[in-house]
């Protein structure tokens, strides 16, 4: 039995993934990758649980690139954390490397955090089988967050800055915007989930809208990449709220 299984959820066939492009090339080879490709991400990585052989999971985007030593650290990461977050790094110099990838990078020392990211992430079987999978009504947008909020109730998250893997935030400024508003229409069904009354819903995103420091960054550039963002976000979010995706039964 292999020691850790690398899990990736992609539409992709199996030669064109670029993560396991990467992994071969690495000496660690007590390993397997499972590909799955149902639809939403969140049932495909699920399903990468069940198929899996190891107790130890490692969730990887099919674009992300794991730099040279990266299952060797989560093995031993995972030997004695219920949970870890890596160090992600956008490969480029450019508006996003350098205004929007902060959340990104929690620094260099080792530290429990209260957040992960399915391109870089990793999980023991056990915290799964204690709070449940991936919410597969979720879809892309949050489930990472909604994930980590269950793990938290009775694990911890530990970053670790030696698990290192490139992958791109976005390609263009139109590409960001695009996945800003994909991403928040899955924020009312979030809300709802973790008991946010629907009127306060309503509030935040006006709130949001109006709220001039949302829109200001240290350049013109960066100031007119986040206006652009904040107004995706926000027609996300009204669309998450007026469809049944942005709904839980029985919520406020």
């Amino acid at each position: 039995m292999v020691s850790v299984s690398v899990i990736i959820a992609t539409l992709k066939p199996r030669d064109e993934i670029e993560a396991i492009q990467i992994l071969d090339t690495h000496e660690f080879d007590d390993y397997e990758v499972i590909v799955c490709d149902d639809s939403p991400v969140t049932k495909a990585r699920n399903e990468g649980v069940k198929q899996a052989n190891a107790e130890k999971l490692v969730f990887l985007d099919d674009d992300s690139r794991p730099q040279p030593g990266y299952l060797e650290t989560a093995k031993s990461v995972l030997e004695t954390e219920a949970a870890y977050a890596g160090r992600t790094v956008h490969p480029f110099n450019d508006i996003f490397a350098r205004h929007f990838t902060n959340h990104y990078d929690w620094g260099d020392e080792a530290h429990y955090v209260d957040a992960f990211w399915g391109c870089n992430m990793g999980v023991n079987r056990y915290v799964f089988e204690a709070v449940g999978g991936w919410d597969e009504q979720m879809g892309w947008g949050h489930e990472e967050k909604e994930l980590a909020s269950r793990v938290l109730s009775e694990f911890d998250i530990r970053y670790h800055p030696n698990l290192v893997v490139e992958h791109q935030y976005a390609s263009s400024v139109t590409d960001y915007w695009k996945k800003q508003y994909k991403l928040e229409r899955k924020s009312p069904y979030y809300w709802s989930k973790v008991g946010v009354p629907r009127h306060d819903q309503v509030a935040k995103i006006v709130c949001d809208i109006f709220d001039p420091e949302k829109y200001v960054r240290r350049t013109p550039m960066a100031t007119v990449t986040q206006t652009g963002s904040n107004l995706a976000k926000a027609a996300g979010r009204i669309n998450g709220l007026l469809s049944d995706s942005g709904r839980l039964e029985g919520s406020n």
